[in-house]
């Protein structure tokens, strides 16, 4: 089949036009399903942390479970949006593989291609190993080999005394 300039040119205003006359269907189509939505869940107001910018940020949260994302409707920073990073915090958050729990290294030995043997402990587990080297260091007046990191966003990291 051959098709001239007029004839596609024809044919793309036809599909132009059917496009824009249906935008306000599809438009209420897509706030009609945001109202239903509504009614199952709600949006709680957060601060995206998949980067150093804190963006404003709501969580779309259905039996007590977080499962969509967005920018805060009321910020003036974002204006309602979130990067991609945003929208995979969802994903960050319920992946199988996150660690929960945590971790001891069994292997004294280091290096690369080594196994480090990581086990699940207790939380108490490890907070008595911390404390037993804090106060082993301070024992022996090494205190100066001490080092907290809790990460990047935490109030230890970010607050100066």
């Amino acid at each position: 089949m051959r098709i001239n300039r007029r004839e596609f040119l024809k044919a793309t205003a036809a599909a132009g036009i059917l496009a824009a006359a249906s935008g306000p269907i599809l438009n209420s189509l897509a706030f009609a399903d945001e109202k239903a939505q509504a009614e199952t869940g709600s949006w709680i107001a957060s601060t995206c942390q998949g980067c150093t910018q804190w963006c404003p940020c709501e969580f779309f949260v259905q039996d007590g479970r977080a499962v969509k994302v967005r920018g805060n409707q009321l910020s003036k920073v974002n204006h309602g949006f979130v990067c991609p990073r945003g929208h995979l915090m969802l994903q960050e958050l319920y992946d199988s593989d996150r660690i929960k729990v945590p971790m001891k290294r069994t292997n004294p030995q280091k290096g690369r291609g080594v196994d480090p043997k990581f086990v699940p402990i207790t939380w108490d587990e490890a907070l008595d190993a911390v404390a037993d080297k804090m106060m082993e260091l301070r024992k022996d007046n090494e205190t100066h080999k001490f080092l907290l990191i809790r990460g990047r966003y935490s109030p230890t990291t970010t607050y100066i005394a």
